[in-house]
């Protein structure tokens, strides 16, 4: 663990800090995604984050670097289609850093403590779903031990194609 981010785990009170790192970090995807593509407003991932954060088994660690938010990584069971969880499956939902900290490791941090939880809380796999055109994440993941299955969907909240990703923890 690196000295320079303080990680903790993310109580509801934070759950603000981590819908400002969503407005910021899915503005950048404005980089790549098709002109005139918007993120949702904070406002509705707010609200997004109220609704489930209490009620899906959600859990989520936030990073500082002194009092600065920084980034986080979220993480819930991983459920079907049907809404029935899915046994031994954790669902990694969010993992975002600031854009002024990419590059400096923190990502690495928080995928690590997602995985740590995720076993320490007796999953026998994690799943993602990330942009299918945002190469930057999708090479981190990689790079991380995810390995994609060549499934995609799309996302109603954000509009965009999503590849699926898998990690085994055994």
């Amino acid at each position: 663990m690196s000295e320079r981010f303080t990680i903790r785990p993310a109580t509801t009170a934070d759950l603000g800090m981590i819908a400002d790192s969503l407005v910021a970090g899915l503005s950048t995807y404005r980089g790549w995604t098709p002109i005139g593509w918007n993120p949702p407003a904070r406002t509705e991932m707010l609200i997004g984050l109220l609704q489930r954060f209490p009620r899906d088994g959600s859990w989520a660690h936030i990073a500082f670097e002194g009092s600065a938010p920084a980034g986080h990584v979220s993480l819930r069971p991983d459920r079907d289609d049907a809404d029935e969880q899915r046994a031994d499956v954790a669902l990694l939902t969010q993992l975002f850093v600031r854009e002024q900290y990419w590059g400096s490791g923190l990502a690495a941090e928080l995928n690590a403590i997602g995985r740590e939880d995720m076993v320490q809380r007796g999953f026998s796999s994690g799943r993602l779903l990330v942009a299918r055109a945002h190469r930057r994440a999708r090479a981190f993941y990689e790079r991380e031990g995810w390995r994609a299955t060549g499934e995609h969907e799309t996302s109603g909240e954000l509009g965009l194609e999503l590849a699926e990703y898998v990690l085994d923890l055994s």
